[in-house]
């Protein structure tokens, strides 16, 4: 299966920050980068088994990775 460069970003902060929830918003802030850009590998990535939906520090709908 081929990944998105936002898809690896989005994975791999996720399992740097291991317990920490992000919205797409919040993640942007984080990586420098555009909230629309990674809002769709975010989408994609709730559906794999290691990423669950969750509510970010700042109360909107976010991912979470779970270990």
């Amino acid at each position: 299966m081929a990944y998105s460069m936002s898809e690896r970003l989005v994975r791999q902060r996720l399992r740097d920050n291991k317990g920490r929830a992000y919205c797409a918003e919040c993640m942007a802030k984080d990586l420098g980068r555009n909230p629309a850009e990674l809002k769709p590998a975010m989408e994609a990535l709730v559906l794999r088994e290691r990423f669950v939906a969750a509510a970010c520090g700042c109360g909107a709908s976010g991912l979470i990775y779970r270990w």
